[in-house]
């Protein structure tokens, strides 16, 4: 059976008890994964990849203190994926599981193929988006997304996915969710499950906390940054021009 980890704050015993019931109710093994505190462990080593120049040339914001131990928490269960080189679902500790969904995935893993390498098990929260079929198993379609989930609720994920990740992540500049939707820069494609294994549980205010803006930025920052998004937004475009030619040469 696949190991699921839970990233959780060691002082956040509700949302502990509260996916541990949800899990225990149907089964499933699972293991606690301590996530780094930014707000109390800013002086630890990882952190220090964060590069606040390069956020607020490219995102002009400041990632907050709950954002850094957020992208941390994710860094860290990548390099543990690498470790123990077999594939591993990552949930963070406010998930919402819609039981069946979710076990009908677990059940149909062994069918999915080595080359989906990562799937989002929640809703895809962009406005504007499209998706297609790409895999289908007995319970689960798998589609390709043309844009990212914007969020890291929960997600299934390969070594070779895992590894992907770490290359593209040596200087952290955005949110660990934004990072992770970039999928035609860190090579991770963008799949996700058609029907939602688990959401967000309403009930949870966001541990993470808000970041920053600049007030004074320049001229040539402003337009830097313009040029960013002009940029992300043709690439990622292209990208998936390019995977939707490949998919039909299949």
């Amino acid at each position: 059976m696949i190991e699921i980890f839970i990233i959780n704050l060691k002082n956040s015993k509700s949302r502990r008890v509260n996916i541990s019931k949800q899990l225990s109710s149907i089964n499933l093994d699972f293991g606690f994964f301590e996530a780094v505190d930014g707000r109390l462990e800013f002086n630890k080593p990882i952190l220090k990849r964060y590069n606040d120049n390069l956020s607020q040339t490219y995102r002009a914001k400041t990632l907050s203190p709950g954002q850094l131990g957020c992208y941390a928490s994710h860094f860290l269960l990548w390099e543990k994926c690498v470790k123990l080189n077999k594939p591993i679902i990552v949930i963070e500790d406010d998930a919402l599981l819609f039981k069946e969904a979710f076990l009908d995935f677990i059940q149909d893993i062994p069918e999915i193929p080595e080359t989906v390498e990562c799937v989002r098990l929640f809703k895809n929260k962009r406005r504007k988006y499209d998706s297609y079929e790409v895999f289908k198993a007995k319970s689960t379609s798998i589609h390709k997304f043309t844009k990212g989930h914007m969020s890291a609720t929960a997600y299934f994920l390969r070594p070779s996915a895992a590894k992907k990740f770490l290359e593209h992540s040596k200087e952290w500049y955005m949110a660990v969710d934004i990072y992770m939707d970039r999928f035609w820069q860190n090579e991770v494609e963008c799949y996700g499950t058609a029907v939602p294994c688990l959401t967000n549980d309403p009930k949870f205010d966001s541990d993470i906390g808000y970041e920053k803006r600049t007030n004074t930025r320049s001229l040539f920052k402003k337009c830097k940054r313009e040029w960013f998004n002009l940029n992300e937004t043709i690439q990622r475009h292209l990208h998936n021009i390019k995977f939707k030619i490949s998919i039909k040469k299949q």
